[in-house]
């Protein structure tokens, strides 16, 4: 009889102190779970942004391409391009057309897949002189929402570009 007056005295100090570290353990491992949230959701948003940079890479090597392979109308400095529609060219692919018309295709085509692949595209295309060799600056600009809830609860926009330059020599005759 002893020996249980001593354990009962021993332990009624220590009631209800496994429940409070129960309950910090518990708020500790659910603040790491929404910093872990908080940090894949950051990975998702940077990853499009990404992918928005490597298809704006990719659309520009992809006129300058174009207007490589169309030589004689670039150094003419056909491939000039403001962003506006303009009327629809005849389209190239099914049939034959005129290096002055593919230069036009090319363009509008190029425009169409731009604005489709990137969020409110807009795109210019410039040369620095009409001469051979002509330098074309292909410039797409685009703009990425962006969620930063510390300065906006509804989310602000960011406007991105990317610029490339394509020299092009007329080619031998």
């Amino acid at each position: 009889m002893g020996s249980r007056t001593r354990r009962r005295r021993a332990h009624p100090g220590q009631q209800g102190f496994s429940m409070l570290e129960i309950l910090v353990t518990l708020f500790l491992l659910t603040m790491w779970l929404l910093a872990s949230a908080g940090v894949q959701s950051s990975s998702l948003q940077f990853n499009k942004a990404a992918q928005f940079r490597t298809q704006a890479i990719y659309l520009a090597t992809e006129l300058a391409e174009r207007m490589q392979a169309n030589q004689t109308e670039a150094v003419a400095g056909h491939y000039v391009f403001d962003g506006s529609a303009g009327t629809t060219p005849a389209s190239c692919v099914t049939t034959m057309c005129s290096a002055a018309a593919l230069a036009a295709f090319d363009l509008n085509e190029w425009n169409g897949r731009v604005t489709a692949a990137l969020p409110n595209a807009s795109v210019t295309v410039t040369a620095a002189a009409v001469a051979n060799p002509i330098t074309y600056t292909i410039l797409i600009s685009w703009s990425d929402r962006r969620s930063d809830r510390k300065y906006s609860s509804t989310g602000t926009s960011e406007s991105f570009s990317y610029s490339a330059t394509k020299t092009i020599f007329n080619p031998p005759s």
